[in-house]
C-alpha cells in the first residue's frame, strides 16, 4: 500500500464489499452463488485486516 493512499479509502472499498456480499448472501437461492457471496464478504474482511495492520505498524508490514 502507498503511503499517500488513505485508510478511509480502504475502509469504504471493505465496506462495499463487504455489502455487496451480504446483499449476495440474502437475496440468492443457490448455494453456489451464497458460497460466492461468504467469500466476498471474507475478502472484504482481508482487505480490512491488511489495511489496518498497515495504519497502525508500516514499519513491521513488509510482507516477509
Amino acid at each position: 500500500m502507498s503511503s499517500d493512499i488513505p485508510l478511509e479509502n480502504f475502509l469504504l472499498l471493505s465496506a462495499v464489499l463487504f455489502a455487496i456480499g451480504f446483499y449476495g448472501v440474502l437475496a440468492r437461492r443457490s448455494a453456489i452463488l451464497i458460497l460466492v457471496s461468504v467469500e466476498l464478504m471474507l475478502a472484504a474482511t482481508s482487505i480490512n485486516m491488511v489495511a489496518f495492520a498497515w495504519y497502525i505498524d508500516p514499519d513491521r508490514f513488509t510482507g516477509l
